[in-house]
């Protein structure tokens, strides 16, 4: 737990305060059987310009969105980047994003197997290539800037979590389980994860089926919520994949 929460402490020195990415859930929504809604495959979040964006993978589709509803999808993978190598334009197992040049230009990481791969809208920018071990859940966070700038990764595989940088992708080792603050349904076999940058500090989301938990880096729970009733926008897809 002390190694968790002093890197995501160091991470979020000097960030940029976004609004929050802590809206209420929707209420008076008609929830459908939560059994009949699809695990999202992927979500990872990114503050572009001081505004969350989320963006989620089911099948051979994606999802760009906020709080408020649909900003872009659900629509195919392909048709979005076709340079995509086929095993990564369905069922990718993790995501990341972080940002590339001026403009709040997206990249993506994307793990899928024991391969992951790194692009941009305009291509691909190293990959696909193998990494040590498939992950459950992958974030990215730019840390930095200028020509000291890096991206930072949080992996998480089964019941453990890793930091590294760049290209070093690593097996993870640290037990989530020492998050003793946490659900115990939420130390293990999380569907992804986020590392998100607050006025108040940095916080982590760890997804894990219809649920979503934000923690602090005070290891305080800030948010536990049901994913169809914070975003209801997106329960027809989760419905049908």
């Amino acid at each position: 737990m002390v190694s968790l929460l002093a890197a995501i402490a160091v991470m979020g020195a000097g960030a940029a305060a976004p609004t929050s990415a802590l809206a209420a859930p929707s209420t008076g929504v008609h929830r459908a059987d939560v059994s009949a809604f699809r695990d999202f495959d992927a979500v990872t979040t990114v503050n572009e310009r001081n505004v969350w964006k989320h963006m989620a993978l089911i099948g051979d589709k994606y999802a760009i969105f906020n709080d408020s509803g649909l900003i872009e999808g659900p629509t195919s993978i392909t048709q979005k980047w076709p340079f995509l190598p086929e095993q990564f334009t369905h069922d990718v197992d993790a995501a990341g994003i972080s940002f590339s040049g001026p403009g709040f230009r997206w990249r993506h990481t994307w793990t899928k197997g024991n391969q992951a791969i790194i692009f941009e809208d305009s291509g691909i920018v190293s990959g696909p290539f193998a990494i040590p071990t498939p992950y459950d859940g992958i974030s990215d966070v730019n840390v930095g800037s200028g020509a000291t700038a890096r991206v930072q990764h949080l992996a998480v595989r089964g019941g453990f979590f890793t930091f590294f940088f760049g290209l070093d992708f690593r097996i993870p080792t640290s037990a989530l389980a020492d998050q003793a603050f946490l659900p115990e349904r939420f130390r293990s076999d999380l569907d992804d994860v986020s590392i998100e940058y607050e006025s108040s500090g940095t916080k982590i989301s760890y997804y894990k089926d219809n649920e979503r938990i934000i923690f602090s880096d005070r290891g305080r729970v800030v948010e536990l919520v049901n994913l169809d009733v914070k975003w209801p926008f997106l329960n027809a897809w989760r419905t049908t994949g």
